[in-house]
């Protein structure tokens, strides 16, 4: 009995570690970091699951599942009077597996938020609403599903400044000797000339 309990809790850490990491995509240079996937929102035939992330490419946000008898047809995303940008993913009809069952749909999507409210949600938890022409859901994340995501973050390699911030930094540098000093001169010549009163006067 003790070694089934034993096999069944790895297999859920095993599930909870697969949903919380960091996964690289070398073809599109990004790496995004998952936090765990949580109901935001349960009822006996609907539900709605949220998984926060952090991606080096698009940034901030949460995919959202949603499971219901009939299409959700949510298009927006709303949190106290703020709409959030929201793009659609798949929808498809779930699998029967076990006769009697009724009709259910799998909507998925994406939430796109700035970093301010990640990091307040990390704090307090977040609150949403999904909307559509078939109605609306209301939802809440819990705060240590964003903190996970920040903590990913830390171990992450973000992107460095691209070459060209390097390079415009680096300052001009002059030949040595009597050439450099020709040249330093004729740039000053070129820049301003004093009358003789001793004005800046500027080249035109």
């Amino acid at each position: 009995m003790k070694a089934v309990l034993a096999l069944l809790f790895a297999a859920v850490m095993l599930v909870a570690c697969q949903t919380s990491t960091v996964v690289k995509d070398i073809h599109m240079a990004s790496d995004t970091a998952y936090g765990p996937d949580v109901m935001a929102y349960y009822a006996v035939f609907t539900s709605l699951s949220a998984q926060p992330f952090y991606s080096t490419t698009v940034g901030y946000g949460f995919k959202t599942r949603y499971v219901g008898p009939s299409k959700s047809m949510i298009s927006q995303a709303w949190s106290y009077g703020k709409q959030l940008q929201f793009s659609g993913g798949l929808s498809a009809k779930v699998p029967c597996y076990l006769l009697p069952c009724s009709p259910t749909r799998e909507d998925t999507g994406v939430v796109s938020m700035d970093e301010a409210d990640f990091v307040a949600a990390a704090t307090k938890g977040f609150d949403f609403e999904l909307a559509g022409k078939a109605g609306k859901i209301v939802g809440r994340i819990p705060a240590h599903a964003f903190r996970r995501v920040l903590d990913l973050k830390l171990t992450m390699k973000l992107p460095r400044c691209p070459v060209i911030c390097s390079t415009a930094a680096k300052p001009n540098r002059l030949p040595s000797g009597k050439e450099g000093f020709d040249q330093a001169k004729a740039e000053s010549d070129q820049e301003v000339e004093t009358d003789a009163e001793g004005e800046i006067l500027l080249q035109m």
